[in-house]
């Protein structure tokens, strides 16, 4: 059963503005050298959604007659930039994008990156290979006459520094910097309460019951309303054990970030973190912590 903790407001018009630069180009080559930016960072499937939403306007604008918007997308389909991605699941959403609007852009991160320390690690590796060139020698110096862009961030109101921190302290040579576009907020889904309230319910016989958590963002309204609700057998359990568990109700992390934030900002510890950000990192999960640590009834 899903229930949404969250609603989400998209904002397109800060990347239409960004994507303004390509109306006035005539040579459609030249899209990559005109744009302000060298690349694009997404960490969640809401920013890739807004992207797309400002996308999807261009092309209906386009459809319609417009010599703006086809120009402006006539300059994407000519743009090699790299798309930063976390997690295979934005990674995917991306891919979407690609196909139908950045078909010559490449993704980097996806599935080897699952959390924004690692993207950070992976960009900084990344982006500055693409300005240095191989000497005679086989070293590498900085490619002549070229000066690093900076790169877009598209996120939402609320979330974590880590990368344009990680980017923008660098040591001097591998220092980029980042231009934050905030294309998204989230807020509590109004009906929340009384969704989760219907699913405690339909789930109250069940043997076993867990709950995924897929973002920091929902996790302080998720156990807040746990506690409003006084369902007093959600509760952690600190570190595992090898003695069977006699609970029925427990709580999962799609990955580390959302369980760490529990952790440290909540001081609640999940039962299992996926080693992989996705649907089947988190089957897995469950399904080994269920035959290591519950008894079965």
């Amino acid at each position: 059963m899903y229930v949404p903790v969250l609603e989400h407001t998209t904002y397109i018009k800060p990347v239409l503005s960004a994507l303004e630069v390509f109306s006035k180009v005539e040579n459609y080559e030249a899209a990559t050298t005109s744009f302000t930016y060298g690349g694009l960072i997404f960490t969640s499937q809401r920013a890739v959604e807004a992207f797309a939403s400002a996308l999807d306007h261009l092309s209906s604008a386009a459809n319609s007659g417009s010599t703006r918007e086809k120009s402006t997308l006539l300059c994407l389909e000519h743009l090699t930039i790299p798309l930063y991605a976390v997690g295979p699941a934005t990674a995917l959403s991306l891919n979407h994008i690609k196909e139908s609007f950045l078909p010559k852009c490449r993704i980097s991160g996806g599935e080897d990156a699952g959390t924004g320390e690692i993207l950070a690690e992976v960009i900084l590796k990344d982006y500055n290979d693409s300005y240095t060139e191989s000497t005679a020698d086989g070293s590498t110096e900085k490619a002549s006459g070229r000066v690093k862009k900076p790169l877009l961030f598209l996120t939402g109101a609320k979330h974590r520094d880590i990368i344009p921190v990680t980017l923008t302290t660098a040591p001097s040579k591998q220092r980029i910097d980042v231009q934050e576009m905030i294309v998204y907020a989230s807020n509590e889904a109004p009906n929340f309460a009384s969704n989760l309230t219907a699913a405690l319910r339909a789930s109250a016989a069940a043997p076993f019951r867990w709950f995924v958590v897929f973002s920091p963002t929902g996790v302080d309204q998720l156990l807040s309303a746990l506690g409003r609700l006084r369902d007093k057998s959600i509760i952690s359990i600190g570190p595992e054990s090898s003695k069977p568990v006699f609970r029925h109700t427990f709580i999962a992390s799609i990955g580390p970030t959302t369980r760490d934030f529990m952790k440290k900002k909540l001081g609640f510890e999940v039962d299992v973190c996926a080693e992989k950000p996705s649907p089947e990192g988190v089957r897995g999960g469950i399904e080994d912590y269920m035959r290591k640590h519950v008894a079965q009834p």
